[in-house]
């Protein structure tokens, strides 16, 4: 039971951190976002012989709009643009996972630069999200790895308790 509990804890997890631009204007989380370019530098190819594989920069502009769209974020054009380069990308394999819990893992890292409409870079966001336990309920992960970076994203966007950093947290939190 323990390690079902564990292993249901592990599963999305990953890093997150908000990176303000030198001198960069206060990203409003109340505001509206448009999908700007979404590059790949991770140097992933899918095997020849894989049978479905994935675009991955149209995975991710998939991803981040669903995202926007749940939280009513979207907007043409937007008060903010996101520009986002997958960095590293890793399938990982479900089975493996389930084997040898921590091998096998499906990892996506991102980098999201967050411009106003006139280009100047306000912010700087990177996202790890990695699925590094479970068996058959994380069949999938390799594609709905996605999801979760863009939920993850977003929620960096819209929820300025996220942008802090640890030592920051502890200061507001001990303030009260």
């Amino acid at each position: 039971m323990a390690m079902l509990a564990a292993c249901a804890m592990a599963a999305g997890c990953g890093k997150t951190a908000y990176t303000p631009a030198p001198e960069a204007e206060h990203v409003n989380p109340a505001g509206k976002f448009s999908i700007g370019e979404i590059t790949d530098t991770s140097g992933f190819k899918f095997p020849a012989d894989e049978k479905n594989p994935i675009v991955l920069t149209d995975a991710m502009r998939d991803a981040l709009k669903e995202a926007l769209e749940n939280k009513n974020a979207l907007a043409e054009p937007g008060d903010y643009i996101l520009n986002v380069n997958i960095i590293y990308y890793l399938p990982g394999n479900a089975f493996i996972r389930w084997l040898a819990p921590g091998a096998g893992r499906t990892s996506l890292h991102i980098a999201c630069t967050v411009t106003d409409p006139a280009g100047k870079e306000l912010a700087k966001i990177p996202i790890n999200r990695y699925i590094a336990w479970g068996g058959g309920y994380t069949i999938g992960a390799w594609k709905y790895i996605f999801n979760l970076t863009a939920k993850a994203l977003v929620e960096t966007l819209q929820n300025e308790d996220k942008r802090k950093k640890p030592e920051e947290k502890r200061q507001a939190e001990q303030a009260v």
